[in-house]
């Protein structure tokens, strides 16, 4: 019996984990990998393997991670570099002209390439988590307060919202009151990162509390297509920065405020 059971678990899971991976062809020697491994605040991992010989491949992040952590402040220095590669170095990666790279022979690329996006993650873990608001953030979040104020709207900073499985602190939070609450997110970085991991807490965030919708407004000069796919998919309002006067006719369809 716990024969049938263990391979009825691993069954699963290969075949979760198999139909969960995103694959894009490049060319006949280049495919992208985008994996269900994820960083705290469940950004996924993508890699990029290369075929040089039929027994020699690169991997590669196709410098993801450099990007996002300049985005997120982080100055692209030799200091910052060598710590990456100590995070790295049991992985046996190194930074390459801002890229992640490791080498590997086709017997080992399996573990290879699990061993690199591990190596992702930790580093993702390290730097993309916990990081202070850069002043973009804070120039949007100034944003945002001063049109709600100018629409004498009430609603409460920084407050702490309970999902099915973590607690999340929200930017601006409209409490149901006779019509429903709305969680407004700020987002200065909105990459594909970022706006997949902000539409895990949506998700996380409507578990719970069935009478809140959940918005964001984000930075329209870094936002990517697909970060603007996903945000406008999920989201009940979303608003890009340079238009924030759409912020108005998201808060009256909800009932917040009322058309003039």
């Amino acid at each position: 019996m716990s024969s049938e059971l263990q391979k009825m678990v691993l069954s699963r899971f290969l075949s979760f984990y198999e139909k969960d991976i995103e694959a894009e062809i490049i060319d006949a020697d280049n495919v992208v990998l985008s994996f269900p491994v994820h960083f705290s605040g469940y950004h996924r991992v993508e890699v990029t393997v290369t075929r040089l010989t039929p027994d020699r491949f690169v991997i590669s992040d196709g410098a993801k991670v450099l990007e996002e952590l300049r985005k997120a402040g982080y100055a692209a220095t030799s200091k910052l570099n060598s710590r990456l590669e100590t995070i790295s170095k049991a992985a046996g990666i190194r930074v390459v002209h801002e890229h992640l790279v490791s080498e590997s022979s086709l017997s080992d690329l399996g573990s290879q390439v699990q061993r690199f996006i591990e190596a992702a993650k930790s580093i993702g873990d390290a730097y993309l988590v916990q990081r202070s608001a850069p002043q973009r953030s804070l120039e949007i979040f100034n944003l945002v307060s001063a049109f709600l104020q100018s629409k004498q709207v009430p609603y409460q900073r920084k407050h702490t919202l309970r999902g099915k499985l973590e607690n999340h602190v929200i930017d601006f939070y409209f409490p149901p009151n006779g019509v429903p609450g709305l969680a407004l997110s700020v987002m200065s970085n909105p990459s594909r990162m970022a706006a997949e991991a902000w539409a895990f807490k949506s998700f996380d965030i409507r578990q719970v509390n069935e009478r809140t919708q959940v918005g964001v407004v984000y930075d329209s000069t870094e936002a990517s297509p697909s970060s603007k796919s996903i945000l406008s998919e999920i989201a009940d309002v979303s608003v890009p920065s340079s238009d924030i006067g759409n912020l108005q006719a998201g808060l009256e369809s909800i009932g917040i405020l009322k058309p003039a």
